[in-house]
């Protein structure tokens, strides 16, 4: 039973590190900053998903939309509570970026996870 739910964690840990980097490699344009590369022909796009060099699934906000609305995703504003309290995307939570590797227990198994920075 433990290594059930240790891989799932680490898996969603993981996932949720990559993205944390993705965020923290951009400004709040969501511009590559200095951590992160500049190399042109790193994006594929397929509709609105975009797959990058790092492995991480971005998603755009027609699908993201769609997956809200059809309960297939939750979202996670990783930002300062007071960022959030003051806006945010419609539905989701937040949970601050420092937070995420104490708070991995809470997110779902069945859903994908989606995490914004800004």
């Amino acid at each position: 039973m433990k290594r059930k739910f240790l891989i799932p964690a680490s898996l969603a840990l993981a996932a949720s590190a990559a993205l944390l980097g993705a965020c923290k490699a951009t400004d709040t344009a969501g511009n590559p900053g200095a951590g992160a590369s500049r190399t042109a022909g790193k994006t594929a796009t397929t509709g609105t998903t975009e797959v990058h060099a790092d492995g991480v699934r971005r998603v755009g906000p027609a699908e993201l939309k769609e997956m809200v609305d059809e309960g297939r995703a939750v979202v996670y504003d990783t930002r300062a509570k007071a960022t959030y309290d003051y806006e945010h995307i419609k539905g989701a939570l937040s949970m601050p970026h420092e937070e995420v590797d104490k708070r991995a227990g809470e997110f779902p198994r069945d859903k994908t996870l989606v995490f914004y920075c800004t």
